[in-house]
């Protein structure tokens, strides 16, 4: 049975990554790493347009390939790569990759959103900046407004502090065994 898959969406500094492998100490999961993250290590600078392609179809791969290896009932996608589309977006106004990241979004059975509630903090070259955070929440909402929810996909918003956003996963995740915040 293959495993069941949760796709993390949000911003830059939006708790996408805390998330992730907090969700994976408590469920148990398996996380799936940013391809961008080790891109951007190794190039020491943020892709260019003509790469991002190749970003959203590497996270896609990993994330594959993650699946047929797993030994885990869950897979947690830090970040889904819808998440490389949007950013398409956002940086040079090209929507060529939003298919195909609305398609791969369709095979997770939850997609959870990050809200831009946290404060914003510094990361070298991973990070532009919280205008820029503010700027790519827009293009989320209108990405989850113009093709997510018009194809009946939902998106899960969570907010807050650490502890209240795995409690609102666990909630719609193991609605049989949820957890109060604390």
């Amino acid at each position: 049975m293959p495993p069941r898959r949760i796709g993390l969406i949000g911003a830059e500094c939006t708790g996408k990554s805390t998330l992730a492998h907090a969700l994976a100490a408590t469920l148990p999961a398996v996380v799936i790493p940013e391809y961008l993250r080790g891109f951007v290590d190794q190039h020491g600078r943020t892709p260019r347009q003509d790469e991002q392609y190749l970003i959203l179809w590497n996270q896609s791969r990993i994330e594959e390939e993650a699946a047929e290896a797993a030994a885990m009932d869950t897979l947690i996608a830090d970040p889904a790569p819808l998440m490389t589309a949007i950013y398409s977006l956002a940086y040079f106004d090209d929507a060529s990759l939003l298919e195909a990241g609305v398609a791969h979004a369709r095979g997770y059975d939850l997609l959870v959103w990050c809200d831009d509630d946290l404060p914003w903090m510094a990361d070298g070259p991973q990070r532009d900046g919280e205008a820029h955070r503010t700027r790519v929440h827009g293009v989320i909402r209108d990405v989850v407004t113009e093709h997510l929810s018009p194809q009946g996909l939902s998106v899960l918003v969570v907010s807050g502090s650490e502890p209240q956003r795995i409690d609102a996963v666990r909630r719609v995740w193991l609605p049989e065994h949820p957890r109060e915040s604390t």
